[in-house]
Formats: structure tokens, C-alpha cells, sequence
């Protein structure tokens, strides 16, 4: 059987978040190889997107720090989710503009903080600091923290996303706990509730292949969540049963009188159990199981 190649890591975040410094320096201390794309000022776009299509291709390089402009690429964020994952350099707005001694602002700053140019203490009051955490993995806080401190959290967390993917798909999810509260609290088939969240993981597993951001993740998989509390409370099936139960998609009536009555959570349930396809995913994956 063949291994599988570990995955590229990316590092995302503005010019002068240290992309190249911290990269450099756990790529040093892991025996990894390093590729910094061409500067922010350096390259045309296309002339930064064609060496990165190049490392990617030929897998020439472990580590990749994008540059800001093609950061700006929400097409190509989820690109190199696919091909690996993405980790964000942040550190605070008005040392990151100092350092990187960029004309105009790269940043837009929040006007009710009046503290630290708008961004708070901690620089994470802007838009651009949200939009990274939406697309990324990880993100790396460097303020008030110490180069040698930030380096040996970079390096953990590629040694982390590179290490062979082992254990079940529900266990690579950090689903497991799903299965065994199901059964516990309603008293279903703990067998049933296993191959449920076997078939959700897998899906789960599948999205993220295909580059699907972390924000998106956790909104499907609170909904995933939703609809199996929901068959197993109302209906309250035992044994095999319990799959029967999910051949047909659970109602947004239920969702609205048992989880939650808000409009937009009902909105987006309902859109996210659409957009799966949950109904044939899953009974796809019961009847396989079984």
C-alpha cells in the first residue's frame, strides 16, 4: 500500500507577519524544505502564481509563504487547501506596516477602538485579520510573544499537519464523541450511531480534500450534528432502526421547534443539508457499512 505524500503547508498573512523569518526557522529545525514566493513588490501576480503552480506540481517544496497579493485570491486560498493546508502569521497591524514599510494602509482599523490605532491590543480589531481566520487551518498570534516562542509554535503545528493521516475517518474529525452521546443519552444502537458518524466523517473528510474553508466545515458539521440529535431525540429509534431514520432528511420544522427558531439558523440548516446531498451521502455509506 502506498503512503501517502504529506501535505504542503501553506503560511498566509500580511508582508512583515514573518513569514519568511518563522518559516525559515522551523523549516530548518524540522529538515524540511523552505520556498519563499517571490516579495509582494518583487512579481507580477502571474509570475508569483506560476512558481507556486511549479512547487506544487513537482512538489519541490514542504513549506510555501504566500505572498499578500495572492492571498487576495479567495480561488487560490481554497486551491492550497486542497493541496495542503493553510497556516496564518498575525502579528499586530501597526508593527507589520512598520515592518514592511508599505506605502497607504493595509489595513482597516475599527473606529469604536479608540486603543493601539484602532486594531486593539491584541491587533485582531479588522476586517483582514477575520478574512484569514475564515481561510485558514491555524493562525499563529505573535503579539507580545517572542521569536524563539513563535517559531517552536510554527514548527509544532507543521510537524502536526504533516504527520501521517492514522485512525478512522471519525477519529481524523474528532467526531468519535458524537457517536457515544447519541447512544448514551436516547438509548439508540451504539453500533448504528457508529456507522452514522462513520458515513459524516468520511463527507466531512471529502469537503476538506476539495478545499472547503474552516468556517464552512464547522457550519456543516453543526448542522450534521443538529440532524442527528434530531432523529435520535424524536425519534427515539432502537437498534438498525436508527439508519432507517436517516433515509430521509430531517425537516427544518423539527430543527426550528427542537435546536433553534432563529430564521437564519433555520436558513442555512436547511442549505447546508442541501448542499451535501445528506440523503444520498449517507444512505450511500449505511448501505456500505453494513
Amino acid at each position: 500500500m502506498a503512503v501517502p505524500e504529506a501535505p504542503i503547508v501553506f503560511l498566509a498573512g500580511p508582508p512583515g507577519s514573518g513569514k519568511t523569518t518563522l518559516g525559515r526557522r522551523a523549516c530548518e529545525r524540522l529538515g524540511l524544505r523552505f520556498l519563499d514566493s517571490p516579495g509582494d513588490d518583487a512579481g507580477r501576480p502571474d509570475q508569483q502564481l506560476t512558481i507556486l503552480d511549479e512547487a506544487i506540481r513537482s512538489r519541490s517544496a514542504d513549506v510555501v509563504a504566500l505572498s499578500w497579493e495572492l492571498q487576495q485570491d479567495a480561488g487560490l486560498l481554497r486551491s492550497c487547501r486542497k493541496d495542503g493546508a493553510l497556516v496564518a502569521l498575525w502579528a499586530h497591524p501597526l508593527d507589520m506596516r512598520a515592518r514592511s514599510m508599505r506605502q497607504g494602509s493595509l489595513f482597516t482599523p475599527v473606529g469604536r477602538l479608540r486603543t493601539h490605532g484602532g486594531f486593539g491590543r491584541l491587533g485582531t480589531g479588522c476586517c483582514e485579520y477575520r478574512r484569514l481566520g475564515r481561510a485558514c487551518d491555524h493562525v499563529v498570534l505573535l503579539v507580545g510573544r517572542s521569536l524563539d516562542d513563535a517559531a517552536d509554535e510554527l514548527r509544532a503545528i507543521i510537524a502536526e499537519l504533516r504527520a501521517p493521516d492514522r485512525g478512522s475517518p471519525a477519529e481524523r474529525e474528532g467526531l468519535l464523541g458524537w457517536a457515544a452521546e447519541w447512544a448514551k443519552a436516547y438509548g439508540v444502537d451504539a453500533e448504528a450511531c457508529r456507522i452514522l458518524v462513520d458515513a459524516m466523517a468520511r463527507y466531512g473528510l471529502h469537503l476538506r480534500s476539495q478545499g472547503a474553508s474552516p468556517r464552512k466545515m464547522a457550519a456543516v458539521y453543526g448542522d450534521l450534528d443538529a440532524a442527528g440529535l434530531l432523529v435520535t431525540r424524536s425519534e427515539a429509534p432502537k437498534g438498525k432502526k436508527v439508519l432507517d431514520a436517516f433515509r430521509s432528511v430531517p425537516c427544518t420544522y423539527d430543527f426550528r421547534r427542537m435546536i433553534s427558531d432563529s430564521p437564519r439558523a433555520t436558513a442555512r440548516y436547511g442549505s447546508n443539508l442541501v448542499w451535501v446531498g445528506v440523503g444520498r451521502i449517507w444512505c450511500a455509506n449505511v448501505v456500505a457499512a453494513f
